[in-house]
């Protein structure tokens, strides 16, 4: 091969290689929704406070510090959620519990998450230990919550809030991705077409990913 076709050649090999899009890094994502011991997720039940409070302790980004002590009369020491409870009411990071009773079994409503999330982003503790969460809210970031649901009165399911904080963490979920579907053990959440689907295999699935487009590309399971 003389000089000018190698030239020729290297120049074409370097062009195809700069061409050649830059490999996405790859991001940890945290299950954050928990199933049932029945193996349902009941995407339209409605979310309740001591889940949203679980929910948000998986959700921190950095260790929370110690709270100030707080109880509540309906929430004993035997309850699965008192530790996350007890930490972000103790923290000031969960405006519920008025009058020493913190009602764990209450929905939550659109209006309470949208307080809720105030109150994170309006914290210090709450903004370094949710930065991504807090700094999407506080940006006002578009706050999807599956079928157009309103912040006001109505209860959030756990499949909109799967979906509200999906969006607000930025994670893009493909329903058609392989290692996604496999996840897919809740025995109702089988529907592919649901709107659903992949939102809340994404909530309750611990996965890395890569995102070099519109949607994550799944690279691993737990």
């Amino acid at each position: 091969m003389n000089k000018q076709l190698r030239g020729l050649f290297c120049a074409a090999a370097l062009a195809a290689m700069l061409a050649l899009p830059a490999l996405a890094a790859e991001q940890t994502h945290r299950a954050y929704l928990c199933g049932y011991p029945d193996g349902s997720i009941r995407p339209n039940a409605p979310v309740t406070r001591a889940q949203l409070a679980c929910t948000l302790v998986r959700l921190a980004e950095e260790p929370l510090p110690e709270p100030e002590c707080v109880t509540f009369f309906d929430v004993p020491s035997s309850h699965w959620a008192c530790a996350q409870i007890g930490k972000l009411t103790g923290l000031g990071l969960l405006p519920f519990g008025d009058g020493g009773w913190f009602l764990p079994s209450a929905a939550v409503s659109w209006r309470e998450l949208c307080s809720v999330l105030d109150t994170l982003a309006g914290s210090e503790t709450g903004r370094e230990a949710f930065p991504a969460l807090t700094g999407a809210w506080a940006e006002k970031t578009v706050f999807e919550a599956g079928q157009g649901s309103a912040a006001g009165g109505a209860a959030v399911s756990r499949a909109e809030l799967a979906r509200a904080m999906n969006s607000l963490l930025s994670r893009s979920p493909d329903r058609e991705d392989a290692q996604l579907r496999a996840a897919a053990w809740y025995w109702d959440n089988q529907d592919e077409t649901a709107w659903y689907y992949a939102d809340l295999i994404e909530a309750a699935v611990d996965h890395t990913c890569r995102i070099p487009a519109a949607a994550e590309q799944w690279t691993a399971i737990g």
